[in-house]
């Protein structure tokens, strides 16, 4: 081979390989480039669901202080003890249906606002909390909830623990605006407030009930386990959730160089003049302390419009840059030895190209399904622990609930037993021709229907209390149907019974008849003497059976659907709200559901499924 030989072929070769390399090294960048706004997009998206989710876990928590404050509300007894001049009933009374957790208060006002009793500072009471706008909201007839910003002598003299446990030390934080401040005294709660009215609804007073947020950690960290549930990777394990006064942190999931919680740290001047001064909800990359996360804010708005606060949820850059290098890394090497392959075998670079760059497409295609199928299981996950969270919040309402029932029908079935006994005695003794006999008749009729509520209070406190047999469905449903009559007129309604399959349950026999009488005769009550009702049930192929309770009565509201299992509700004029309420809480101890589907002005259908004995 001649000197000139070697030279030539190194020219081709290079000839052949140097445009293969540079489209092999504009291949890299872009790839890199696209395969990063990729990540990054879809980090920012996840930061953007997750602040929806967090958002919905912050209204539940309101949400359920709400509940708690409108159960406490509907206690008669309350209402009679603040018309009374002292307050000592209202002690009693509050002391034994609140419990003392330190970072709540609880405080009851008259009409004109004035403060008749606050259960965390008795000693305090007479100043006005009209210009509070949830009390002044039930003042005027209506429940009322949101947040609020108390001073330190707002806040302490509902309970003076309140002031001591507000106070953050504010720490001084890089990229924040220019304070003097070295603490913070005022306090972010969530309050809820409810009217109480006397025995012919007119309003005497309200209930106002309020929630710490500051050093509160609970939330935020409630709020950072369902982020996190469910996302593999080294990013899911640096998710974060914070709380903010204005633009201090109050209480948060972030940890500062020491590993400690960053409480008292602020929010960064950027993100401080779009969220808390303009009040827009704000995503994007964000300074936390002194690292760069891909954040998501949202302000939170006090009722008169005001932005006190932020809730913030966000993941760090760090492993997403860590990703980006390990791309580099793993490009080079490929790019290293396609170069490598090509300077001893040009005749199979071509080969070997396509072969990765084939590869690289299956990669990339496989990435971005896994993506999509994890983010399709995170809302998933997302919707079924909202779920299971307002589950459980009824789940407590009602036990809180039944443990009171159990206590005020003890307390009422003595004296009550000892009105029915006198005034049987009355009725005997007394002439039948007599004004008195229809007086006391009235009485022991009255007496009857107070024993019934008692009755279905009991019931709502036992609900675990099972008697189990099995039992065919069709013959409990022809029992009820066939003595429906007792109870109600059926001249101008059809009853049509759409069940001939054969479905054998075990449960409690009596306690699912007490279910499905009340669902017919409110079918019936509904239709108001007139219209069909259609009563039916089949077996389903999973072991499950379905029985339907449909009525062509007027409907139901939707208003009136999402309180429909709620204790105490009712539409009716007579009614005592239980019915449905230990109706519900009957077929859940069976391990089934109830559900209404309604419209209003096409009847309702009560559909409960229930396990079946194969």
């Amino acid at each position: 081979m001649s000197s000139e030989q070697p030279a030539i072929y190194r020219r081709l070769l290079l000839t052949t390989l140097l445009p293969l390399l540079a489209a092999l090294l504009v291949s890299w960048l872009i790839g890199i480039r696209l395969i990063a706004d990729r990540i990054e997009g879809q980090a920012q998206a996840k930061v953007r669901s997750d602040l929806s989710a967090a958002r919905e876990i912050y209204d539940t928590e309101l949400e359920h202080l709400a509940g708690r404050v409108q159960q406490l509300s509907r206690i008669p007894e309350l209402g009679r003890a603040l018309q009374q001049p002292s307050s000592a009933e209202l002690e009693k009374l509050l002391s034994l249906t609140s419990s003392g957790l330190p970072y709540r208060f609880l405080t009851v006002v008259d009409r004109y606002g004035q403060v008749r009793y606050r259960l965390g500072n008795p000693e305090v009471a007479g100043d006005t909390l009209r210009h509070v706008k949830p009390v002044a909201e039930a003042l005027e007839g209506r429940n009322a909830q949101g947040t609020l910003l108390l001073s330190p002598l707002e806040a302490g003299r509902e309970q003076p623990e309140l002031a001591s446990k507000m106070v953050i030390t504010v720490q001084a934080t890089p990229r924040t605006q220019a304070d003097s401040r070295t603490s913070e005294q005022r306090g972010l709660f969530l309050v809820a407030a409810s009217p109480l009215t006397d025995q012919q609804g007119t309003i005497i007073g309200a209930l106002y009930l309020g929630q710490l947020l500051n050093n509160n950690q609970a939330l935020v960290e409630r709020i950072t386990r369902v982020i996190t549930s469910g996302q593999p990777g080294t990013a899911s394990q640096h998710q974060t959730a914070t709380l903010f006064l204005e633009d201090v942190r109050i209480a948060t999931t972030v940890t500062d160089q020491n590993g400690q919680r960053a409480t008292g740290t602020r929010m960064s001047a950027e993100v401080a003049a779009r969220v808390l001064k303009a009040g827009e909800r704000w995503h994007d990359r964000a300074f936390v302390l002194n690292q760069r996360v891909f954040a998501a804010y949202q302000p939170l708005h006090d009722p008169q419009g005001t932005v006190v606060g932020a809730l913030y949820v966000g993941v760090p850059e760090q492993p997403y840059r860590q990703l980006r290098r390990t791309l580099n890394l793993t490009f080079a090497l490929l790019l290293l030895g396609l170069t490598m392959l090509g300077l001893y075998l040009t005749t199979r670079l071509a080969r070997q190209l396509a072969a990765r760059e084939a590869e690289i497409n299956t990669l990339n295609r496989t990435l971005e399904q896994k993506v999509a199928e994890r983010t399709v299981q995170l809302e998933e996950k997302s919707h079924q622990l909202i779920s299971t969270e307002k589950e459980l919040a009824r789940s407590e309402r009602l036990a809180e609930l039944g443990m009171l029932s159990a206590g005020v029908a003890h307390e009422i079935n003595n004296p009550l037993a000892i009105i029915r006994g006198n005034a049987e005695l009355l009725q005997m003794e007394t002439a039948d021709s007599t004004d008195s006999q229809e007086e006391v008749g009235e009485i022991l009729t009255q007496v009857g229907r107070i024993n019934r509520i008692v009755g279905s209070l009991l019931t709502l406190a036992r609900q675990e209390r099972r008697q189990l047999t099995r039992f065919p469905l069709v013959a409990l449903l022809d029992e009820i149907i066939d003595q429906i009559g007792h109870q109600i007129p059926l001249e101008d309604c059809t009853v049509l019974r759409d069940y001939r399959q054969p479905i054998l349950l075990e449960a409690d026999r009596e306690q699912l008849r007490q279910v499905f009488t009340n669902l017919i005769v409110n079918g019936l009550q509904a239709m108001e003497g007139r219209g069909q009702l259609t009563v039916s049930g089949e077996a389903d192929h999973d072991g499950t059976c379905v029985i339907t309770v449909a009525d062509t009565g007027p409907g139901i509201a939707p208003e009136q659907r999402e309180r429909l299992f709620t204790p105490f509700f009712t539409t009716k004029q007579n009614g005592t709200g239980l019915g449905l309420a230990v109706s519900w809480g009957i077929i859940r101890n069976h391990g089934g559901t109830i559900q209404v589907i309604s419209a209003p002005g096409s009847g309702a259908r009560f559909v409960v499924t229930l396990l079946a004995v194969e």
